[in-house]
């Protein structure tokens, strides 16, 4: 390639109109041709692109990627640990069935504070747990009657001062 041509190419590289096959023959006059002075900066640009697109993978690529896909040999103990594992954990979950299974087949023995068995005491004791739930209720609502007790006094001030943006914050 000459260098006239060679410089048309570096045009229109620059502005970003040529093609791939011009791409290319620049890449090739830069890696093989003899090259002028004043192209000599672009020598890395070209060269850099092609090692790019042709990488060397090197001699022993395809034995390290073989030895990489082959599958590893396996040891006997590793085998025999999981099978005991596998064992193992089959003897716990019988074991623990079975005892699920006892459990259920036993009969419940009624304790002596059940009330259910006496309507009447039944009654009492469920009338004393309402009262303690109502105890407990009335206790959480004192203080929103207190805030009830401070809206009524703000309304007051209100009305007397007539606008609310002039008012004190009343607090408790």
């Amino acid at each position: 390639m000459d260098l006239k041509q060679v410089d048309q190419l570096m045009e229109k590289y620059w502005e970003g109109e040529t093609s791939l096959a011009e791409e290319k023959e620049l890449q090739q006059f830069f890696a093989y041709g003899e090259i002028p002075e004043h192209l000599l900066a672009y020598r890395k640009l070209f060269i850099a692109q092609e090692i790019s697109l042709n990488p060397d993978l090197g001699l022993d690529f395809d034995a390290e990627v073989l030895a990489k896909i082959e599958p590893q040999k396996q040891t006997n103990n590793w085998n025999f640990v999981r099978i005991a594992a596998i064992g193992l954990v089959l003897i716990i979950t019988a074991i623990g069935l079975f005892k699920l299974d006892l459990t259920i087949q036993q009969p419940v023995i009624a304790s002596q504070e059940d009330t259910y068995q006496n309507p009447v005491e039944a009654l009492a004791e469920t009338k004393k747990a309402f009262a303690m739930i109502s105890v407990a209720f009335n206790k959480g609502q004192q203080p929103v009657s207190n805030l009830a007790k401070l809206d009524k006094a703000n309304k007051k001030v209100v009305e007397a001062f007539g606008q609310a943006s002039q008012l004190p914050i009343l607090t408790e």
